[in-house]
């Protein structure tokens, strides 16, 4: 084993001893799996693009904390703090303590934020970053708790339990250990050390236009069957002068729609196929959980929900090259601790270019 992960895979073991084999720097092919230390979750991508969350210790939504970084040598971690906002906010901040006091690393004990929907926002970066992930090592417990003028929320804890295991994976994924970058077991050798992160892959995207009135069903795809699917119509986009997607409900549910899907053309159907780079198929991969068509048409997404407040699951999103459909993001989360589909961890990623056009 590389000298830098002999701790990393005494340190991990602890935690999880599967984990130790697959510690190894990620690969730019294939889609990376999502890891779990206790109570926190890292994820990083095939570029090296890493997110480590920390999770309230139980699924009640209340507060997490996201620390995310390149791959690139240079580049420095960032913090955000979230804190759930069930009602509409004005000047909202978040105090943030550790160990029931304010954390010396915080430029102030309460941080200004943002509110999206219903999750508040503070954020760090630079020194004031890598000073509260240095805190952090040490510390014991950490609350944040909403405040908006003179209403203040209930302070929500944010598990530490698993957070050195976390980033040092992490660290491990973007080939910092030993370095003077790395957030945890630094050494001396310099960010000239670090191998750039690979390039995502580039797909040459075909751009693919709804039909929004749908011919007739063509001979090979399947009509819906199943009762749940009686209020769902069929999906169909052109991807060519002559394909055609053909989108079929295939179960639907309170908060997940799946369908099915085949490519139409040259007189015959055919089922589509969505695989991940380097994952082994688990489930059929003609099915789209929830599919949409970007505005501008060049991926079809799909998200399925691990339940109804979206807090959990997997989001994807897919481009036609002209002969097959392939990867261009995964986002997942498998904790159900309320966490902002926004910030679960990227562990795919390419570019989707719009192809030229050959007339």
């Amino acid at each position: 084993m590389n000298p830098r992960l002999v701790a990393l895979a005494l340190l991990i073991a602890l935690n999880d001893p599967s984990a130790a084999a697959e510690s190894e720097p990620a690969q730019a092919s294939i889609a990376q799996p999502l890891k779990q230390f206790k109570d926190w979750t890292v994820g990083c991508d095939n570029v090296r693009t890493c997110t480590a969350l920390g999770l309230p210790p139980s699924e009640e939504a209340g507060a997490y904390l996201k620390i995310s970084r390149t791959g690139a040598a240079d580049d420095e971690p960032a913090v955000s703090f979230t804190a759930y906002a069930e009602d509409e906010t004005k000047q909202p901040l978040l105090k943030v303590l550790q160990d029931g006091e304010a954390a010396p690393s915080l430029p102030n004990e309460s941080l200004s934020a943002r509110q999206d929907g219903d999750f508040a926002t503070a954020s760090l970066s630079g020194d004031g970053a890598r000073a509260f992930i240095a805190a952090l090592r040490s510390a014991k417990t950490l609350t944040v708790q909403l405040i908006d003028g003179d209403k203040s929320g209930d302070a929500a804890a944010v598990s530490l339990a698993g957070a050195a295991a976390a980033l040092l994976y992490m660290d491990a994924q973007q080939n910092r250990l030993g370095t003077v970058t790395a957030l945890i077991r630094r050494g001396e050798s310099p960010a000239s050390s670090i191998p750039s992160p690979p390039e995502p892959p580039t797909i040459a995207a075909v751009k693919m236009g709804e039909i929004k009135k749908p011919p007739k069903l063509p001979p090979g795809v399947v009509p819906a069957k199943d009762e749940s699917c009686k209020r769902y119509d069929p999906i169909v986009v052109r991807l060519s002068s002559d394909q055609t997607l053909w989108g079929i409900c295939d179960q639907a549910a309170a908060y997940n729609f799946a369908y099915r899907f085949w490519i139409v053309g040259a007189g015959r159907a055919k089922p589509a196929v969505f695989r991940i780079p380097g994952r082994r198929a688990v489930e059929d991969p003609a099915v789209l959980t929830s599919p949409t068509l970007s505005d501008d048409g060049l991926t079809l997404g799909a998200e399925n929900k691990g339940r109804g407040v979206g807090d959990c699951g997997e989001i994807s999103e897919w481009a036609w090259d002209g002969a097959a459909f392939r990867l261009v993001r995964l986002r997942q989360m498998d904790e159900c601790r309320g966490v902002s589909s926004d910030d679960w961890p990227t562990l795919y990623t390419a570019k989707a270019a719009q192809a030229r056009s050959s007339h």
